[in-house]
């Protein structure tokens, strides 16, 4: 596989990370149009913004493949969505985001 590169998630990284999650998780439980799965709910946007320094992106060729965010809401922390585009799964990529 080519190489995996991590880094921050950008705020203009959001709108593909967003239409990663409905894909990955769309796929994951067979709706039929998985491109269209929670588009109206952004945990993406909100979470990455609530702590930018826990949101991870996934990048191979330059193309983002998948994202990872943890958050601490004062004495709540939140881990996740961690999500990979489906073409690209069972590659060790969602591990590589849990390094950071």
């Amino acid at each position: 596989m080519t190489e995996v590169t991590i880094r921050q998630l950008r705020e203009d990284d959001v709108p593909a990370a967003r239409r990663i999650f409905s894909l990955a998780f769309g796929t994951f439980l067979g709706v039929p149009e998985p491109e269209n799965f929670w588009s109206d709910i952004d945990y993406i946007g909100t979470r990455s913004k609530a702590d930018p320094s826990g949101a991870f992106a996934a990048e191979v060729e330059g193309n983002l493949v998948g994202s990872n965010i943890a958050t601490n809401w004062g004495s709540v922390g939140v881990f996740g969505p961690l999500t990979v585009l489906p073409d690209y799964q069972d590659r060790g990529i969602g591990s590589r985001l849990m390094e950071p």
